[in-house]
């Protein structure tokens, strides 16, 4: 780990790629061991703060109260970032020992903690001191929404009782917030069940899709018209190419209402009711069998066959099996990216056919050609990426995970009969304490496309060979 000292002298300027971007790391595990060294001390406080009123005083005050209005006065953060802290500090002292070592070390950052933390505090010991380990495996190669998808996987097929009940009483929980901000401006947020969420996500995307290219507004800004076009009872946005009668969108017909597509994978035991494993909901993650049984009952179905692969070469077989690897693949197939496979786009890499989203589909394209990233593919599940600098990273069949739970094979094994997890309610969470960016509007405009899911596709987007 590099001192203080070492890390202010670094000349970032003078180092060559492969030199910063370990730099990169170091910076990073440094930050991470800071982080550590403040949920250490905020919790710290609060023990010492309990200590001092172990009991009840005059005014109803409880033991540690005001710990984390101590903590956020002195930090110049909320109370409930505070709170947070402590609580992290808590959990890792009394229930993930390991975890809290390897977030001393600096090794996973505080939004890795964050998810290990939300991911296992439900659990009963058992599971726990089976996940924590393998958790810990995943978060030194994956970024914390790939590990949040992974742990509630992992904790859905472990304790499938248990997540039907955290997510019954989750769901009281529900709301749609608007909140002021500064310039005029704005933020509408909520809280919803998850296929609900997806319905509204998946509507605004269609919406947003309704204007040409040549439209001068970012995705962001076509999904948050959009909303406002749902509300309005108008139901479409207009294109503002401001090219007239030669738009290619004008005289489009507007499609009738209809419930917007959401896509489930289950395997057919669970939908069965034969077994509980964990369903996949596109563009979230994991679902219990009951909710995905459930919404099953006004579904249309199709068959996905174990051996479905990227192997097809010629067009019609393209065409035969494109839905389905959509199905296997689950998500776009680039390192830490969660764009479902449904937004995505068939693409040749390693051999074979697999999903990327308009933005890697684009990368890599632009490495084929410029020999940056190199892809191979392992084999029928694994897709390799050598980054520039020399690492390589796999990815996996997402969606196979949940379509034939067998082959998850990094699933932890729990040895202990009659499991009961101990249920703790959930409270709702912001965004990750590590990068609390949320909302910001970057300066340089041509970083407002950076993120996947803001990239605008091509009006007729094609296979590229």
């Amino acid at each position: 780990m590099f001192e203080q000292n070492q890390l202010s002298a670094m000349d970032f300027g003078t180092m060559s790629d492969e030199g910063l971007i370990e730099a990169l790391r170091a910076v990073h595990g440094a930050a991470a061991a800071a982080q550590a060294a403040e949920v250490f001390a905020v919790r710290e406080l609060y023990r010492r703060a309990r200590a001092a009123s172990a009991e009840p005083g005059p005014g109803g005050v409880r033991a540690g109260e005001f710990a984390a209005a101590e903590a956020a006065v002195a930090l110049y953060v909320d109370e409930g970032t505070a709170g947070a802290l402590i609580d992290i500090g808590l959990v890792l002292e009394e229930a993930l020992p390991r975890t809290r070592m390897a977030f001393a070390a600096g090794r996973i950052d505080l939004a890795k903690v964050r998810v290990i933390v939300d991911s296992t505090r439900a659990l009963a010991k058992e599971v726990v001191d089976a996940l924590e380990p393998r958790l810990l495996e995943a978060a030194a190669r994956t970024n914390p929404a790939r590990l949040r998808q992974a742990a509630r996987r992992w904790a859905n097929r472990l304790d499938p009782g248990g997540a039907r009940r955290r997510r019954e009483r989750r769901q009281e929980n529900r709301d749609v917030r608007i909140r002021a901000v500064q310039d005029s401006m704005a933020v509408f947020d909520g809280l919803l069940p998850a296929p609900g969420a997806q319905t509204v996500a998946m509507r605004l995307r269609e919406m947003s899709l309704q204007v040409c290219a040549a439209d001068p507004r970012t995705m962001p800004q076509r999904r948050a018209d959009a909303l406002v076009a749902l509300a309005d009872g108008s139901g479409r946005l207009r294109c503002r190419c401001g090219r007239g009668e030669r738009c290619p969108k004008v005289g489009v017909p507007v499609e009738p209402p209809r419930r917007p597509l959401i896509q489930i994978g289950i395997a057919a035991d669970t939908l069965l009711d034969m077994r509980e494993a964990p369903a996949f909901l596109a563009g979230y993650g994991p679902i219990d069998a009951a909710l995905a049984r459930l919404l099953a009952e006004h579904a249309s179905f199709q068959v996905v066959s174990e051996h479905t692969d990227g192997g097809a070469t010629d067009e019609a077989a393209l065409r035969r099996v494109a839905s389905e690897i959509r199905a296997v693949d689950g998500m776009c197939r680039f390192p830490g990216c969660t764009i479902p496979a449904a937004e995505g786009e068939l693409e040749r890499s390693g051999g074979g056919l697999a999903v990327l989203c308009s933005r890697h589909g684009r990368l890599k394209s632009l490495a084929d050609k410029r020999k940056q990233w190199r892809v191979w593919r392992d084999d029928r599940d694994r897709l390799q990426w050598t980054a520039p600098d020399g690492d390589v990273h796999t990815t996996v069949r997402e969606g196979a995970r949940y379509l034939f739970p067998h082959t998850d094979i990094e699933l932890p094994a729990v040895e202990t009969a009659g499991i009961r997890a101990a249920f703790t309610a959930d409270r709702p969470t912001g965004e990750e304490l590590l990068y609390p960016l949320d909302g910001h509007i970057p300066l340089h405009r041509q970083l407002a496309r950076i993120a996947p899911e803001n990239d605008i596709p091509d009006d007729a987007p094609e296979h590229r060979g």
